[in-house]
């Protein structure tokens, strides 16, 4: 067999028999909604919900969601909804998805995840605004620009480029990007390196988007007790830049 022939294959055994979306709405001290499942391979099929949790990203606590547990009939062009409430007064202010599994057919279990969303911090506890940098720094033999540090609500980002006076192709693209060896902006408070997010949370915000040619590097926010920042970029432990001082106003 071809190698295209295999990645066919090897494609159509993996593609999954059905689809979770998950819905909801955030209310003070519960988060209520619902999965919506669909037959993704034009099959009917009988899924059994196994599992769902509010689950900190990128590690940490889950919380269990209630679910009947029973056998539920899912067409290819039908959506069946699944009500689910679960409370959440007592989580941590801190970002999180809905997470899910499903078996099918009783064989093979699938996982699905929702759009992160967050538990607010207090707006006294963060420091918020937009710190300018534009610094160079240099991860190996590569150069990128620095332009700024974006302090919000519920996040703190790097946003930074390739310098510009290097070649376009020496360019590399923010954590989650396909090309190998990417390059990642992390944050040092205090000596400590504050927590990536997962790159998904980019499409969860408008504001989050950049401009052509930008990189953006999002991690948990700078709490207002922070007293000295820095920025690396980081290919990974072994090569990363110095740090990049940045003065807090």
């Amino acid at each position: 067999m071809s190698s295209a022939g295999t990645e066919r294959t090897e494609a159509a055994a993996d593609a999954r028999p059905v689809e979770v979306r998950t819905r909801f709405e955030r209310f003070p001290a519960s988060i209520k909604g619902a999965f919506v499942l669909r037959g993704a391979d034009g099959d009917p099929h009988s899924v059994r919900l196994e599992s769902a949790a509010v689950v900190r990203i990128p590690s940490g606590p889950r919380k269990p969601v209630p679910l009947e547990d029973r056998m539920l009939d899912v067409a290819p062009s039908r959506d069946l909804f699944v009500p689910f409430e679960v409370g959440v007064s007592e989580l941590e202010p801190s970002w999180y998805v809905i997470e899910s599994s499903v078996r099918v057919d009783g064989g093979r279990s699938w996982r699905f995840a929702g759009r992160p969303f967050t538990v607010p911090w207090l707006r006294s506890d963060l420091r918020r605004g937009t710190i300018r940098v534009g610094r160079p720094v240099v991860v190996g033999s590569r150069r990128f620009l620095v332009d700024r540090l974006e302090l919000g609500p519920d996040s703190a980002s790097v946003v930074w480029r390739a310098d510009p006076g290097r070649r376009r192709q020496e360019a590399a693209p923010a954590r989650g990007g396909s090309r190998e060896q990417a390059v990642e902006a992390v944050i040092v408070v205090d000596g400590g390196v504050l927590e990536l997010l997962p790159p998904n949370v980019a499409e969860a915000r408008s504001e989050f988007r950049v401009s052509p040619g930008e990189l953006r590097s999002i991690s948990y926010p700078l709490r207002r007790s922070a007293r000295e920042v820095a920025v690396r970029l980081r290919v990974s432990a072994r090569e990363q830049s110095d740090p990049l001082d940045v003065p807090l106003p």
